[in-house]
């Protein structure tokens, strides 16, 4: 259960804002805003509103908009950068509403302008306002000037806690603001009971009672906390003690764990302790020291390695077996696991399928590997990329759902997952290796001859071999004939005379 509480904090919007902390913030419907008094140009406050949480410069396109701006600077001094800017080379259009500026969001609609002193100048400008007449007042885009307002959308805002009769709450948004009477609540904000000292987190519209996962603000513990039994436990230093809360701590009356000598973790019962180790490691023999687990699955008990549940630590994604000295993960249908690690589980996507979004980031969207972002009829997929395209083969290219396949042509090799070598003649293995996540790696076979065209190559040999051992005898035959016939006449006495020859030109003797 606290792995999946875990993974859920960390799909949420709980990234505390960045550099410096907003002087105020105001949240309504499902937007949010915060003002920063950070000196920054134009471009260095867009670039760091996007940071903190995928915000923007505030745009200020209605009555009400403008309502909240006399709000959230009713007590700052000082010019702040809003969204609106006019493009780099255009020049100021009298005629529109907008007088040819632009939001920071690329659009020009509005329902409201508050234009101050205005200069028909052809250079870049953006707009600044100020409490003192909150007019839109043309800057240069390159100057600093007091700081900013920054935009939040907000897909599921949280619904107020539940207390009874007049409990008091203190709220603290992830976007660094906090207060007792705030209208939105996005995911991810504390709320704190100021009474008896209960914290809760809001995530997936619900919330959760401290100590949560460790890793999220340190699961809203006053002190620290650790992993025990793979559950978040709150603890306190030496002298002090947890209070019924579970949460912060207290100055504690005769505390055992003063003089227990617990090596890393002790949580006091009554008037004993109990001695307990951080995660990764298992409680030695004499209830006080810890010893490191290795990866090899086991654990110490009664001075024996035995196996180790490893399920229960929530190692996996989805699905867990555990085996001996070692686990098992699957995953649900629709996912498979992760080549770069098999303890993690991705969707299954074919030609274009949704993209995983942040619910508090609607433009924070992911999407498999091999798979890009793209926008269809208004609405965001994910598409195959055709790495095909890129090059990435040395000589031929299969495009596949999330990824590729590289084969070479024939005499040569896949070296790697891109490169084609020369095969040398002893080797004849012509493997080819994909480079895909979801593809199985294809092995193609070498070149084979059927059992008939293997025998008619032998027969068509043997004849061969046959027709020239027949040719050589007959030659050699006939050489031998001709040097018998030469070594037995005696041509002493004779002269030779031409005489005709027939069809197989024998010579013939005539004897004087």
């Amino acid at each position: 259960m606290w792995d999946t509480v875990a993974i859920l904090v960390a799909l949420t919007f709980l990234l505390r804002v960045n550099g410096e902390a907003p002087l105020v913030g105001y949240c309504m419907g499902k937007q949010c805003f915060a003002v920063f008094q950070d000196q920054a140009n134009f471009g260095t406050a867009q670039k760091r509103c996007e940071e903190n949480n995928n915000g923007y410069l505030m745009t200020v396109r209605s009555l009400i908009s403008h309502s909240i701006l006399l709000i959230l600077l009713g007590i700052h001094t000082g010019d702040y950068w809003i969204g609106l800017h006019l493009p780099s080379g255009q020049c100021p259009d009298q005629a529109s509403f907008l007088r040819g500026y632009r939001w920071i969001t690329g659009d020009n609609e509005t329902k409201f302008q508050n234009w101050g002193r205005f200069e028909d100048v052809c250079s870049s400008k953006c707009i600044s306002v100020s409490k003192y007449d909150f007019v839109w007042k043309e800057q240069p885009c390159e100057s600093k000037v007091d700081g900013y307002i920054c935009e939040y959308k907000l897909d599921s805002p949280c619904q107020h806690v539940i207390v009874k009769g007049d409990e008091s709450v203190l709220y603290e948004t992830p976007l660094g603001f906090k207060g007792e009477n705030l209208l939105t609540l996005p995911l991810g904000t504390t709320a704190t009971l100021k009474s008896i000292g209960s914290k809760y987190i809001c995530l997936s519209e619900q919330w959760l009672q401290a100590p949560w996962s460790c890793e999220v603000f340190k699961g809203g513990c006053a002190h620290d906390c650790s992993s025990v039994n793979t559950k978040p436990v709150c603890t306190c230093p030496p002298g002090k003690t947890l209070q019924d809360n579970n949460v912060t701590c207290e100055d504690a009356q005769n505390d055992p764990c003063l003089d227990s000598g617990c090596a890393h973790l002790c949580q006091k019962k009554d008037d004993s302790y109990t001695c307990m180790c951080q995660h990764g490691y298992a409680l030695a023999e004499d209830g006080k020291h810890c010893k490191d687990i290795d990866d090899c699955g086991y654990v110490f008990e009664n001075d024996k390695c035995v196996d180790e549940d490893e399920c229960s630590m929530g190692p996996c994604d989805h699905e867990c077996r555990n085996t001996i000295g070692s686990y098992n993960c699957s995953c649900w249908d629709g996912f498979i696991r992760m080549t770069e690690d098999t303890n993690r589980c991705q969707f299954v996507c074919l030609a274009e399928c949704s993209p995983e979004c942040d619910p508090s980031k609607p433009h924070h969207c992911n999407c498999p590997n091999g798979y890009i972002l793209d926008d269809k009829n208004g609405k965001s997929i994910c598409v195959d990329i055709d790495e095909c395209e890129m090059d990435e083969c040395h000589h031929n290219c299969t495009n596949t759902y999330g990824g590729y396949l590289c084969s070479c042509d024939e005499g040569f090799d896949l070296v790697g997952f891109n490169d084609c070598v020369e095969r040398e003649p002893s080797n004849v293995s012509g493997f080819t290796i994909p480079f895909t996540p979801f593809v199985k790696h294809p092995t193609e076979r070498p070149s084979t001859v059927k059992a008939g065209g293997l025998l008619g190559i032998i027969v068509c040999i043997v004849i061969v071999i046959l027709v020239m051992v027949v040719l050589i005898h007959l030659i050699l035959k006939r050489r031998g004939n001709l040097d018998i016939a030469f070594e037995s006449q005696d041509f002493g006495n004779h002269d030779l005379q031409q005489v005709t020859m027939d069809k197989y030109k024998t010579l013939s003797f005539d004897r004087q």
